[in-house]
């Protein structure tokens, strides 16, 4: 065989022990040595697969609370030691299952059980803020809040609520949530708009008295002033009213 067939048996060779070593590391875990594991290490076996895989610093992560069962734990000489995570790792509960086993045999199963919370940024009020008002900065603040017990609509940019309006009235001190606020109307009750009539080929204008507040887009209903009638159009501005024919 000629001196580069030589070299590529050996490397063929070299890359077949790279794989299996590969594989045997994919499926057997991490060895472990003879000894007795307490709170401690699983305790780092769930920041480890835990806590890092969450999408938030970890110093902004805490375990809440932690168990581990049975505790302590005696592992043999040539244990492999094994670890899944049960679901995806998220705020609030979660579960790992560490086997330890010897020749593919279980010798003890470990199921740690941790509770992790994640502090972050919420905007909260700062005094109270009766109904219709609309918010300015000297309203809101920022803080850090659980998050698992905020609720899904709560705001964390202040630039959401800046010049929204209280649907009703509202306490201080408590996360602002997007269905406590909306966008103040343009259009008020009473008020002179103009109505633009479009039709495919004519556009046509009049003016009409808004019979309730309206905010962009919405649909409202208008008094035309020259026939008397009430119609529906949707609010294009502050001043113009549209309807399609």
């Amino acid at each position: 065989m000629s001196r580069a067939g030589e070299r590529l048996k050996t490397f063929l060779f070299l890359l077949f022990l790279m794989l299996w070593s590969l594989l045997v590391l994919l499926w057997t875990g991490t060895l472990v040595r003879a000894q007795s594991l307490g709170r401690e290490h699983f305790e780092k076996l769930f920041r480890q697969w835990v806590v890092r895989a969450l999408p938030w610093p970890e110093k902004e992560v805490e375990i809440v609370r932690l168990s581990a069962e049975p505790l302590p734990v005696k592992i043999p000489e040539g244990a492999v030691e094994r670890v899944k995570v049960i679901g995806i790792p998220r705020p609030g509960s979660n579960t790992l299952l560490v086997d330890y086993l010897r020749d593919g045999r279980l010798l003890v199963r470990v199921r740690v059980l941790g509770y992790v919370e994640v502090r972050v940024p919420v905007v909260v009020l700062t005094r109270p803020v009766p109904r219709g008002a609309c918010l300015t900065r000297e309203d809101l603040t920022v803080v850090r809040r659980p998050l698992t017990r905020l609720p899904q609509d709560v705001i964390s940019d202040m630039r959401e609520a800046l010049g929204k309006c209280a649907r009703y009235g509202l306490s201080p001190g408590r996360p602002l949530r997007a269905s406590q606020i909306e966008i103040p109307p343009i259009v008020r009750r009473n008020q002179i708009v103009n109505i633009v009539a479009r039709g495919r080929f004519i556009t046509v204008m009049t003016k009409g008295q808004a019979r309730e507040d309206g905010r962009p887009g919405e649909i409202i209903r208008v008094r035309n002033l020259a026939s008397k009638r009430e119609i529906y159009a949707r609010v294009v501005d502050a001043h113009t009213v549209e309807v399609s024919f």
